[in-house]
């Protein structure tokens, strides 16, 4: 007799909670999710586009198609050949540090980093208002924790 009580008083609070939780409102979301982005997104797009023009487009599309098939040294050439036609664009150093980072050439990646950030301006804070000494401290509390 006592199981068939706790499984009546399960069910009965089964049957309040869904039933609450099925009632309960829920109101839109204030903004919508994409408000605003899309658009803005759409027209940096557009202007990045505008700023590359058609030769450098083609070899940097040349340079992306080379890089997903391994074949570094061409889509290198043509990265560069995207660079020279566009240099106010970043899109072909980011190529260029791809490939760097595929073939593990360390000097060109950090070359192609420093065109980057030169044509992008500064980078924005950390979002986190941790110090360095503070991250280290916690990586060696971490590796502490985990070898003993």
């Amino acid at each position: 007799m006592t199981r068939s009580l706790v499984r009546l008083w399960c069910g009965i609070i089964v049957a309040a909670v869904t039933t609450f939780a099925c009632t309960v409102k829920q109101d839109a979301p204030k903004k919508a999710l994409a408000q605003g982005s899309l658009a803005d997104s759409a027209r940096a797009v557009a202007a990045a586009h505008a700023l590359i023009g058609p030769e450098a487009k083609a070899a940097l599309d040349s340079g992306n198609a080379l890089y997903r098939k391994k074949e570094y040294a061409a889509a290198l050439a043509h990265y560069r050949s995207a660079s020279t036609l566009a240099p106010q664009h970043a899109a072909p150093l980011f190529g260029i540090y791809m490939v760097a980072r595929a073939t593990n050439n360390l000097t060109m990646a950090d070359s192609a980093l420093a065109g980057i950030r030169l044509r992008n301006g500064p980078m924005a804070p950390a979002p986190h208002s941790m110090s360095n000494s503070v991250v280290q401290r916690a990586r060696a509390i971490l590796r502490k924790s985990s070898a003993g």
